[in-house]
């Protein structure tokens, strides 16, 4: 999986410039990308003022695709029980598919989140679309009265990738 994922990358320039040895050990790494520009960022659910924070999150944001069709997504600021964020991705010629998807359960209280995206190999720097959605919720039953509460998050965002 990973040997596909490093030649859609060969194809673009961004590895594989060494000599075919050191290139067939490059295909056992892992191949890490990072955001190099945010190109359109749109929120479609929660709270306007959470829109920053979020932008902010994924210009500091890093993936990491293993060998074994699998990757894992990380930033700054966010929830250490629900992040780093893990799934799985496919590779079909220059064109990366990926989704992940995590919750967590403590008490009263639930959160969750999830991420599914695309990478155009084949676009210069490299394409990367994705949907981000979060949500938590909780609830309780105090002397009788029942209280609960939930927030969500969805983005839609376009970004160009580079290797780091």
């Amino acid at each position: 999986m990973i040997r596909k994922l490093v030649l859609a990358l060969a194809s673009v320039a961004l590895v594989l410039t060494a000599a075919p040895a050191q290139a067939s050990a490059n295909t056992a790494s892992t191949v890490r990308l990072r955001t190099q520009q945010i190109v359109r960022f749109d929120q479609l659910a929660g709270q306007q003022a959470w829109r920053g924070s979020a932008m902010s999150r994924v210009a500091a944001a890093a993936w990491y695709f293993y060998d074994n069709g699998t990757f894992a997504f990380t930033t700054t600021n966010v929830r250490t029980d629900l992040y780093p964020l893990r799934g799985r991705y496919q590779v079909n010629g220059d064109k990366v598919t990926f989704s992940a998807n995590n919750w967590v359960r403590i008490g009263g209280s639930s959160a969750f989140t999830e991420m599914i995206g695309s990478i155009d190999f084949g676009s210069r720097p490299p394409v990367m679309r994705l949907n981000w959605a979060s949500g938590a919720g909780y609830g309780a039953v105090v002397n009788d009265r029942r209280f609960g509460s939930t927030a969500s998050s969805h983005y839609q965002v376009i970004l160009t990738v580079a290797q780091f």
